[in-house]
């Protein structure tokens, strides 16, 4: 066999291991084990209980989908859904939490449309109550906080934000919470802004030793050029459901995670707090 020949051989031999492997999300360049370690020994709440925070993304029913009856999981995933009380649909299960259309209108029990992150902090949005009454309602273990769209599309000064955002931050760990950050979505009408957003973010993360979910990069990654119209509705700061043949629900393929925004954003959520899970409980 020529050595072209072997080299042509190789190289379609590890393309072929490639398209049938599963996808995994970007992995962050610092450690937060033992920090949230020693956050994890302070918690005395409710084992599982893992609240997801923020504004109408969050609130939107398909950011939970995949979760709750998504195609592709794991026996892992499965296990890790079971741990966090996923279909309890009460007050342990963060996921119903998240989605549940409030009486009040525009929010469920721990996320509200058009908040921002000064008044997440002081609550009263759409009646919502406030960071530090939701961690004592619930008593979580975890805390999964994606804000700040709505910052960006009122103008805030991304130091006014990333102050606010620290705050919560602390208020999460010293409640003995494990506080998981996500970046924010790129904006379609300030991605100067949102992009200044996401690197104060990330900054933060570090500066806590916090878990992150990089969804910004996770979508330009994907998505570099032509995410307005794909993985957000177009010139919508929402993540987009699907696109007709792909859905939130859909199993995790990079095809498919290129194609559903919210789909992109469960999927990731589950694998993170996964990670988090084994990584500072030790337990798989």
């Amino acid at each position: 066999m020529s050595r072209f020949i072997f080299v042509l051989f190789l190289a379609l031999f590890f393309v072929s291991l490639s398209i049938g492997a599963e996808p995994t999300p970007l992995k962050q360049d610092w450690d937060y084990g033992p920090a949230m370690k020693k956050v994890a020994q302070r918690f005395h709440g409710r084992p599982g209980v893992v609240l997801h925070v923020g504004d109408s993304i969050t609130h939107a029913n398909p950011y939970g989908q995949w979760a709750r009856f998504g195609k592709g999981q794991s026996d892992s995933d499965k296990a890790l859904l079971k741990w966090m009380h996923c279909g309890a649909e009460d007050d342990s299960d963060g996921w119903f939490l998240a989605r549940f259309d409030h009486p009040d209108g525009g929010r469920s029990h721990t996320a509200a449309g058009g908040m921002r992150a000064d008044e997440l902090l002081a609550g009263g949005k759409q009646k919502l109550p406030s960071l530090a009454e939701l961690l004592k309602k619930y008593q979580p273990q975890m805390v999964l906080l994606m804000i700040g769209t709505n910052d960006v599309a009122q103008g805030r000064k991304s130091e006014e934000f990333l102050a606010d955002v620290e705050k919560a931050a602390s208020t999460i760990l010293d409640s003995g919470s494990i506080c998981i950050l996500s970046t924010i979505p790129p904006f379609f009408g300030r991605p100067e802004a949102s992009t200044k957003y996401n690197d104060g973010l990330r900054g933060l993360t570090k500066k806590y030793n916090l878990p992150l979910i990089d969804y910004e990069k996770e979508i330009l990654l994907r998505r570099p050029q032509d995410w307005n119209g794909t993985l957000l509705n177009k010139n919508d700061a929402h993540p987009s459901a699907g696109d007709g043949k792909v859905n939130s629900s859909a199993e995790p393929t990079e095809e498919n995670l290129a194609r559903s925004g919210y789909l992109l954003r469960g999927w990731l959520s589950v694998k993170k707090i996964g990670e988090v899970k084994r990584t500072v409980l030790g337990e798989k």
